[in-house]
């Protein structure tokens, strides 16, 4: 890859996998192990995963594919896709409709059992050369035995969750991105809003903390900083006293958290754990000041 080609790759990381792509590949698709990308031809590239599916895995990912019912396996693929994928047993898929066709393969990792599928689009004739070689880089580049909790890098975020957290939802909407995490008795919201000068053009960042994370009514707020920008602090039974106590034990938990502006990236960064004791704010700091502006 030339410097040139280099600089126009930016990597994504979603959920236990990293790969470089094409600055122009756009994810217009999630799943909770799901990538699809697009550029402004069209569907470009897209990638299905499942974690210790085992050697099965690899025939129902080949049923996984859009367009549904339609890959079949079999069909050549390019010499350098097969170097970036020596360390899989892999089963090629191919399908042509409507003047598009589609190649790639259903995979298996014989180290860590995950079974994936993945596949490029084009024309009737297939993916054309350029096509080829980008998909290519982003499969010698791919990785998905990163240690410690799966990182999250997208759509202008990038986040490490704290061990024995899991993605249980996402969602994004023009100015928001949020990533919520599951962990017994626990749920971790995290959250990237923007541009914040518009959102905090009628508002306070005290007020935009309490609409993000549900907290207009009964929340203590606190204002201070974090990670070098201000920030505030919104609580909700997070006190000891016997009304909090029980009202957490009758199953209404608590709430803690943190909203900063970001003013150098334009934008609003922050989480919030909910559970029910008490939340560590030192715990809950670092975990915020992991949230970065991409």
């Amino acid at each position: 890859m030339t410097a040139t080609e280099a600089a126009a790759t930016e990597t994504v990381a979603w959920n236990g996998l990293r790969l470089p792509v094409p600055a122009d590949w756009r994810p217009t698709r999630l799943g909770l192990g799901y990538l699809y990308f697009e550029d402004d031809d069209g569907p470009a590239f897209e990638f299905k995963w499942r974690a210790g599916a085992g050697r099965e895995g690899m025939e129902a990912a080949l049923k996984a594919l859009t367009p549904k019912g339609l890959a079949t396996s079999g069909g050549e693929l390019p010499p350098a896709w097969l170097d970036a994928l020596a360390d899989f047993e892999l089963m090629p898929l191919s399908w042509r409709r409507d003047g598009r066709a589609g190649l790639g393969a259903a995979l298996f990792c014989p180290e860590c059992g995950l079974a994936a599928v993945f596949q490029a689009y084009g024309g009737q004739g297939g993916p054309d050369p350029a096509r080829q070689a980008a998909v290519a880089a982003a499969l010698a580049g791919m990785t998905h035995h990163d240690p410690g909790p799966p990182a999250f890098s997208l759509y202008g975020l990038s986040f490490a969750a704290p061990p024995g957290f899991v993605l249980a939802a996402f969602g994004f909407a023009p100015g928001r991105f949020s990533l919520d995490f599951a962990a017994p008795g626990r749920r971790l919201d995290v959250v990237r809003l923007a541009p914040a000068d518009v959102l905090l053009a009628g508002a306070s960042l005290a007020d935009a903390a309490a609409r993000t994370f549900s907290l207009e009514d009964g929340a203590v707020r606190e204002e201070g900083g974090l990670a070098g920008c201000p920030a505030v602090w919104l609580a909700r039974r997070q006190g000891t006293g016997l009304g909090q106590v029980l009202a957490r034990r009758l199953g209404r938990p608590g709430r803690l958290a943190v909203l900063r502006h970001d003013a150098g990236a334009n934008k609003l960064l922050g989480a919030a754990l909910t559970a029910a004791v008490p939340v560590d704010r030192n715990w809950l700091a670092e975990t915020a000041a992991r949230c970065v502006s991409l």
